[in-house]
C-alpha cells in the first residue's frame, strides 16, 4: 500500500495539479487550510508526509506545522512558500521541526524526489520507535520474570526474624537474594543465598535466573554447605566458559535448633555480625573466588555459635558503594551508624532505616548500582 501524504494549501488550483502529477507515486489527500490539514489529521492519520504552503488565512504554515508537530510527531514536514525571505525559512525550520523547505513553484518531479526522501525518513525513524518499544516490552517482561523469583515473603524461623529486600537501578537486576528451605530439611535449618553478578543488563539478569535455578536444585540433593557451592559454581563455570562473567556469593545456613551460623564465601562482600551488647561489629568473610571463575575451586566454611539480641547483615556493594553528589562513599562507618541506632526494630524496619539513609546521602544523585540486604536477628 502506498504511504500516505497529506498537501495543505489555500489554492486549489495548486492542489489540483500536484494531486495530478503525484496521484501515482503516492496517496495524496489535501486540505484547502491549517484547520482543515489538522482535522484530516485527526481523522485520517497519521500521514508518512505533510506539506504545506506558508502564506494562508487564518493559520500559517509555520503556526500548522507547529501544531502537526504536536499531534503527530514522527510525520515528515515539509514547506512550500513564494517567500523569499530567509527569516521565514529558518523560523519554518526551527519552529516546525521541517525536514525540507521548498521555494514556490515547486516542479512536481522535484516535489516528489523531496516526497520519496521524507517517505523514506519517515519509515526510519518509525522502524526504530517499532524496534525501541519491542525492546523496551522485552524488558519489561524481563523485569516481571525476575520479579516473580524474587521471594514473595520473609520467612517464619522459631528464634529469628528475617527479611530481605533488593531495589534495581535497571528494569533487570544481577543482584539476587533468596531462602531455601526445601520439605527435606524438615525445618531444621535455613538457607540464604545473596549474591552479586557482574554488571548490569539483561546478560546479568540471565545469568541471576540461572544461578537461582541451579541452587533451587541442587539443594534438593544431599551435601555439605561447601558441596553445594561447588556444584553450583561448576555447573556455572560450564555454562558462562569465556563470557567473563562472575557472581559473588555469600551463601549461609542457619541451624536453627542449635542457633549456629555457618556460611561459605565466595569473593562476595563479608557479612556483619553485630552485637549490640558489646556494640560490636565483626565481618563474616574468608577465602573463596566468584562463582564461574574457576571450576575446580575448593570452598571452605566457616562457623559461629550465635546469641539472642546479635545481628547478622548480608548485603551487596552497592549499598556501601553508593556515592553522592560530593563523590562521598556511603561506606562502613554510616551503615554501622544506621544499624547501632535502630538495633532493637525489627528486621523489616532495620531495612527501611538502612535505604532511607542511603536514599537520603544520595539525593539527588540516581542510583548507580543494585542494592540487596539481608537481616537476621537472633531472638
Amino acid at each position: 500500500m502506498k504511504d500516505k501524504v497529506l498537501l495543505v494549501d489555500d489554492d486549489a488550483m495548486v492542489l489540483a495539479g500536484l494531486k495530478r502529477h503525484l496521484r501515482n507515486q503516492f496517496r495524496i489527500e489535501t486540505a484547502l487550510s491549517g484547520e482543515e490539514g489538522l482535522k484530516r489529521i485527526e481523522k485520517n492519520g497519521p500521514y508518512a508526509v505533510i506539506v504545506s504552503d506558508f502564506a494562508m488565512p487564518g493559520m500559517n504554515g509555520i503556526e500548522f506545522l507547529c501544531r502537526v508537530k504536536e499531534t503527530d510527531p514522527d510525520s515528515m514536514r515539509m514547506m512550500l512558500t513564494g517567500s523569499a525571505d530567509m527569516s521565514t525559512a529558518i523560523k519554518a525550520l526551527n519552529e516546525g521541526s521541517i525536514f525540507q523547505f521548498h521555494p514556490k513553484p515547486c516542479p512536481a518531479d522535484t516535489l516528489g524526489k523531496a516526497i520519496q526522501s521524507g517517505i523514506d525518513a519517515y519509515h526510519k525513524t518509525t522502524n526504530h520507535q517499532t524496534q525501541f518499544i519491542k525492546v523496551q516490552r522485552s524488558l519489561a517482561q524481563a523485569s516481571m520474570i525476575q520479579q516473580n523469583l524474587v521471594p514473595k515473603s520473609n520467612p517464619k524461623v522459631e528464634g529469628f526474624d528475617i527479611a530481605g529486600k533488593s531495589i534495581w537501578c535497571d528494569e533487570t537486576s544481577g543482584d539476587y537474594y533468596d531462602f531455601i528451605q526445601p520439605a527435606e530439611w524438615k525445618q531444621k535449618k535455613i538457607g540464604i543465598v545473596v549474591a552479586d553478578v557482574i554488571g548490569h543488563g539483561i546478560s546479568s539478569a540471565l545469568l541471576m535466573t540461572t544461578a537461582r535455578a541451579f541452587f533451587r536444585e541442587r539443594t534438593l540433593n544431599p551435601g555439605s554447605s561447601t558441596a553445594l557451592v561447588a556444584d553450583v559454581n561448576q555447573r556455572i563455570v560450564r555454562d558462562i566458559e569465556d563470557l567473563n562473567l562472575f557472581i559473588t556469593l555469600f551463601y549461609s545456613e542457619i541451624d536453627i535448633k542449635e542457633k549456629r551460623f555457618r556460611w561459605v564465601h565466595a569473593g562476595h562482600e563479608p557479612a556483619i555480625l553485630y552485637d549490640p551488647s558489646e556494640d560490636s561489629f565483626e565481618a563474616l568473610g574468608g577465602e573463596g573466588l566468584p562463582l564461574g571463575v574457576m571450576e575446580d575451586w575448593v570452598y571452605e566454611e566457616s562457623e559461629k555459635q550465635l546469641h539472642p539480641g546479635q545481628i547478622i547483615l548480608i548485603g551487596t556493594d552497592g549499598i556501601k558503594e553508593t556515592h553522592n553528589e560530593q563523590n562521598e562513599l556511603f561506606g562502613a562507618d554510616r551503615f554501622n551508624r544506621v544499624i547501632r541506632n535502630h538495633a532493637q526494630l525489627p528486621a523489616t524496619s532495620i531495612i527501611k532505616e538502612v535505604f532511607e539513609a542511603l536514599e537520603h546521602f544520595r539525593f539527588p544523585v540516581e542510583r548507580k548500582d543494585d542494592e540487596t540486604l539481608v537481616v537476621i536477628k537472633v531472638l
